[in-house]
């Protein structure tokens, strides 16, 4: 979850991100960290107790800890067929195309680009290997997406089907 923060915050524009960061920062010093315990009075009604200390160390869950499972295909035929994959992965919601092929395992080669990241390499397996105008490419569920990798997302029973065309 930090690394999708991270990425998120990565594509944050500065002043967005310093105004976040100073409205969170001004939210915990309104609260002082104080945290709030009822409890049942004699009479059966409630009382509330104000107690300096840390907030409470566990959150109620939340959609944010949902989970969905991607089918990813990792196709090389039309080179060598050195680079192949066929199986599900899990991911937290809002997951990106970049995560998916990621958390199959696979070595991956990604550069930034002035248009997000750039998957250069699967399994070692490299633009221009096959020729000047091979590569990989993604398409979701059968059709082609002109997103970069770490900007499409992906839902829950998606098909992702990365192919190195040459």
């Amino acid at each position: 979850m930090l690394n999708r923060i991270a990425q998120s915050l990565s594509r944050t524009p500065r002043h967005l991100l310093a105004t976040l960061i100073l409205a969170l920062a001004l939210t915990v010093g309104a609260l002082g960290g104080c945290t709030q315990t009822t409890a049942a009075t004699d009479d059966g009604s409630a009382a509330a107790t104000a107690t300096a200390g840390s907030a409470a160390t566990e959150a109620p869950a939340s959609s944010d800890d949902e989970q969905i499972t991607v089918q990813v295909t990792v196709d090389s035929s039309a080179a060598d067929g050195s680079v192949s994959y066929e199986g599900s992965v899990v991911l937290p919601k809002d997951a990106t195309v970049l995560d998916a092929i990621e958390a199959t395992g696979l070595e991956l080669d990604v550069q930034d680009s002035e248009y997000g990241a750039f998957v250069n390499a699967i399994g070692g397996l490299a633009t221009g290997d096959a020729g000047d105008a091979s590569g990989w490419g993604y398409d979701l569920n059968g059709e082609m997406v002109m997103e970069s990798a770490d900007v499409a997302t992906v839902s829950d029973g998606d098909v992702l089907t990365w192919t190195y065309l040459v």
